[in-house]
């Protein structure tokens, strides 16, 4: 059977990428990764406190 025969072998998976391209970049798309980037850090921020809330919760009190 060829590559010709399988129509599944001659198109890539979707987890595979034959090429990398640029993507387009709109304004609306620019918003869209500042939105992304800014949830993204707020996530790493909350993830930080809880971390430091943790340490302290489990820090023995000093007198």
């Amino acid at each position: 059977m060829s590559e010709q025969d399988d129509p599944e072998a001659a198109e890539p998976r979707k987890d595979q990428h034959s090429k990398q391209h640029e993507p387009f970049v709109s304004a609306g798309a620019e918003s869209t990764r500042e939105l992304r980037e800014m949830a993204r850090r707020r996530r790493e921020a909350e993830e930080k406190l809880q971390h430091h809330l943790l340490e302290a919760k489990e820090k023995p009190v000093e007198e």
